[in-house]
């Protein structure tokens, strides 16, 4: 097996995915911190993150970006890649979407994931602290999550009746 195709299980990335390459970094204050450099293939880049459509390139963006992985033990883990711009004809000039996040995060989708399951099963402050984030950050990364899950699902479809008990269009109606 190849090394890079290592690297991709162990980070977590899926197809679409071109890993370049991955550093140890001095974060200061003795420890080291894990970056790999990866870029999306030619098939899954420039697309909107939107509606997902291929669009053509706007221009480079911000240049390059980190988001923030699973920790590999107690080593943090930072992917790092270009975020170039593309332009939609619905949405407008927007950052072009990447595989391994979503849209406007600053973490990937498995750290994303995890922080939402240990939320269900813990106080924010406390998974704050574990995943070595602040609470804030893990409250926007389950509002991400709950709204992504929402999105695929349909809560109503399967419903073939709905029975309504009463009704009340004022204040002080009697029955």
């Amino acid at each position: 097996m190849r090394t890079v195709r290592v690297w991709k299980q162990v980070l977590g990335l899926q197809s679409g995915v071109v890993v370049e390459g991955v550093d140890l970094e001095d974060a200061g204050a003795g420890e080291q911190v894990l970056v790999a450099r990866v870029r999306t293939s030619r098939r899954a880049g420039g697309r909107c993150p939107h509606c997902r459509r291929r669009r053509g390139r706007y221009d480079a963006g911000g240049g390059v970006r980190r988001w923030r992985g699973l920790d590999l033990g107690s080593t943090r883990v930072f992917v790092e890649a270009a975020a170039p711009r593309v332009r939609c004809r619905v949405h407008g000039v927007v950052v072009a979407a990447v595989p391994w996040a979503r849209h406007d995060s600053p973490f990937t989708t498995g750290f994303e994931d995890q922080a939402a399951w240990l939320t269900a099963h813990a106080p924010a402050t406390t998974v704050a602290e574990l995943l070595r984030s602040s609470w804030r950050a893990v409250m926007g990364m389950v509002a991400r999550v709950v709204a992504e899950a929402a999105a695929r699902a349909d809560r109503l479809s399967g419903l073939r009746r709905i029975g309504i008990d009463e009704k009340a269009y004022r204040k002080g109606q009697r029955y």
